[in-house]
């Protein structure tokens, strides 16, 4: 079809203009200019418009049938056109009279849709009114067709009309000698040159004519195969080359196609300014949300500085439990206990390990209920800073912190049990079982050899007093409470040194204690500000919706700026 470079932009800025719309209305931009009632975008589809004039039987018809390749115009040896008729497109085929010499025919043929058609009656001729209906259609018409047969190129009725026409019309003629097939090459030259120097001294300029056969033309469309002979011969590929130039170059259009690239354009920076708007607030929500990130990790930091107190608090607590632990060793090691352990295996050093483990975890988990408690009132404080800002910066409600913290409940509840587990793997590591198990043991072989020796003494002055050696079983028996006496000693003085020397390891492991609770310290803190950082979520759920709203938005943007960009190019 004509003119296919400029319905091929044309196409391309449509589609264009309907993107651009269409982001705009994403984006929340002012594109109404690009409304489908506007006036430059009816011009742009508006379809062109063809006027084709000549006298009666000059072939126009035939003409028009074999440049679209259809029955479009009815053809008749005698004089048909009688009338205006308007070829325009229309869903359904049906013909409307808006006056007696106008006929409006629309007919459901695809290339209506860009070409109207307006197949006049004869210049020559009688019909009343036919004149001043087919001059209403020649100022806007792109292109003037002005058909001369063969038989009589030199109809004065058709030179008078085209020596009327303003200079301004005159640019949209063109000149078609219908049936040059009746003709030959030779005689179709002489006549070429005649219209030439006549059109010459009509218009002031020569013309280009374009000899043509209808009938060869239609006979070349309509064979099968398509018949490229005859359509060569036909003399319509120069023809149809010469209206794609007009229908592409065609300067009006062109400045439509401009106009509305131009309208397009603007409506496209107006989108850029919404996506940089846009794009600043989410800068400046990120901005907003690493504020208050750097504010918990800044308390965060301040809760780790006074870790070393806290964990030397915690240290405090397990040597406290271990006095309470070796006064409860020292009752456990009485004189008559430690002779009755003589007699059974001892089990003294794992209670008193277990019982100091049961104490220090409970006095720790203690004390990290009251940290826990310490550090959702610091969140709590925190947030009430927050809040405000939140309604400030982002205008949306911030959340409820005592509704969306509930889960800080569950998290203290995680702090005491980390540290209480933490507390006693702690104990265990300091292996104290080990050192205590073994001094009783010394102390228990010790009173054991006494215990023997006693008992030695007690047989003897009983062996001694049965064979009435008098007095040597009171010797032995004296003996046996000396020794009595010195088990005694001992066991008070033993128990004394090893209650002192499990205290000092208690306070000398203090420190110890302290630093294996300190990662699992430093992590439920942590948690902590994790789980309070939740709260923060609607921040991050606003900057990673405007994420996913900008970053399509801004490839469609520069997608269509490079689409304008080429059109430009087209145009």
């Amino acid at each position: 079809m004509f003119g296919e470079s400029y319905f091929a932009t044309r196409r391309r800025l449509t589609d264009a203009v309907v993107a651009v719309r269409k982001l705009g209305e994403t984006t929340g931009a002012d594109v109404s200019s690009l409304a489908d009632e506007g006036s430059f975008l009816k011009g742009l589809r508006s379809p062109f418009l063809f006027v084709v004039c000549g006298e009666v039987n000059a072939g126009k018809s035939t003409l028009l049938n074999g440049l679209f390749g259809q029955d479009l115009c009815k053809v008749n040896v005698l004089p048909e056109t009688e009338t205006v008729h308007w070829y325009r497109w229309g869903k359904e085929a049906k013909t409307v009279h808006p006056t007696p010499t106008l006929e409006e025919r629309f007919r459901p043929i695809d290339f209506l849709q860009d070409f109207n058609i307006v197949d006049t009656p004869g210049t020559n001729s009688i019909v009343p009114g036919h004149q001043p209906i087919t001059e209403r259609f020649l100022p806007v018409a792109d292109l003037l067709l002005f058909v001369f047969p063969v038989s009589n190129p030199w109809g004065a009725a058709t030179w008078q009309f085209i020596s009327r026409l303003p200079e301004k019309q005159l640019r949209n003629v063109a000149f078609v000698l219908q049936q040059a097939d009746l003709r030959e090459e030779a005689d179709i030259a002489v006549i070429l040159e005649h219209m030439k120097t006549l059109a010459e001294q009509k218009t002031g300029a020569r013309p280009e004519i374009f000899p043509v056969s209808g009938k060869m033309a239609i006979e070349a469309k309509k064979a099968q195969p398509f018949s490229e002979n005859i359509w060569k011969k036909s003399g319509y590929p120069a023809l149809e080359a010469y209206i794609s130039k007009r229908v592409s170059e065609n300067p009006e259009r062109r400045h439509v196609l401009q106009e509305v690239r131009d309208s397009t354009q603007v409506s496209l920076r107006k989108i850029e300014e919404k996506i940089e708007d846009r794009t600043a607030t989410r800068d400046s929500d990120q901005r907003f949300l690493r504020e208050l990130e750097n504010e918990v990790d800044i308390r965060r930091e301040e809760q780790a500085k006074v870790l070393s107190e806290r964990l030397t608090g915690l240290g405090e607590v397990f040597v406290g439990q271990g006095q309470q632990v070796t006064a409860t060793l020292a009752s456990r090691m009485s004189i008559l206990q430690s002779l009755i352990s003589l007699f059974q295996q001892e089990t003294l050093p794992t209670q008193i390990e277990k019982g100091l483990t049961e104490a220090v975890k409970e006095a720790v988990e203690g004390r990290a209920g009251e940290d826990g408690i310490e550090l959702v009132q610091n969140c709590r404080n925190h947030w009430e800073t927050v809040e405000p800002r939140i309604r400030e910066n982002l205008a949306v409600s911030a959340p409820d912190f005592e509704k969306e913290t509930e889960s800080l409940s569950g998290t203290r509840e995680r702090f005491v049990r980390r540290l209480g587990r933490s507390a006693k793997k702690g104990v265990a590591q300091l292996k104290l079982l080990g050192a205590l198990d073994m001094q009783m043991e010394n102390r228990r072989a010790v009173l054991r050899r006494y215990m023997v020796a006693v008992f030695c003494s007690l047989i003897t002055a009983g062996v001694l007093g049965g064979m009435n050696l008098h007095p040597w079983p009171w010797v032995g028996i004296s003996a046996a409470l000396l020794l009595l006496a010195a088990v005694g000693i001992y066991a008070n003085k033993s128990r004394n040194t090893l209650c002192k020397d499990f205290i000092e390891r208690i306070e000398n492991l203090q420190n110890s204690f302290a630093d294996s609770l300190t990662d699992d310290y430093k992590e439920g803190v942590r948690e902590f500000y994790f789980e309070y950082g939740g709260l923060f979520e609607i921040v991050r759920r606003r900057i990673a919706d405007q994420k996913l709203l900008l970053k399509p938005q801004l490839k469609r943007w520069n997608d269509l700026f490079l689409e304008l960009k080429a059109i430009e190019q087209e145009i």
